[in-house]
């Protein structure tokens, strides 16, 4: 399951790349709830949406995934990601333990779900790593 969590290493980075070089957070939705700001309050987007309600739904979605609370998010992921291999290298270890194998399984979901949102990635794997 290294390959994952390569590949998962691999997308975080990127990720966390892109967070850095956005404007700075916490960002919050302005009075209205139809821009975003950032910490300086400089606009960092317009919401635009079909209805008042979807228009506040997407300026409050986006504020919520500001630069700030991506790298927060990143970094646990990344922790979990160090404890899949962990788990796996203990299970390597002892495969004939019980908890060894129950814990391979776990992992090998996990870091399939964690591979799910970049299934349209050049480097994913398909169904090969469908959870």
């Amino acid at each position: 399951m290294s390959d994952i969590a390569d590949f998962l290493r691999a997308r975080y980075a990127e990720q966390r790349a892109l967070a850095l070089a956005a404007s700075p957070g916490p960002w919050q939705a302005n009075g209205e709830h139809d821009e975003v700001t950032a910490v300086d309050g400089i606009t960092v987007a317009e919401g635009f949406a079909l209805s008042g309600r979807q228009l506040r739904a997407t300026v409050d979605h986006i504020a919520a995934h500001n630069p700030a609370a991506v790298l927060a998010d990143l970094d646990a992921k990344r922790f979990l990601i160090e404890g899949c291999e962990h788990a796996l290298a203990a299970a390597e270890a002892d495969p004939t333990a019980e908890a060894a194998k129950n814990s391979t399984e776990v992992v090998d979901r996990l870091l399939r779900y964690f591979a799910a949102p970049f299934a349209g990635h050049p480097d994913h794997k398909g169904e090969e790593w469908a959870p």
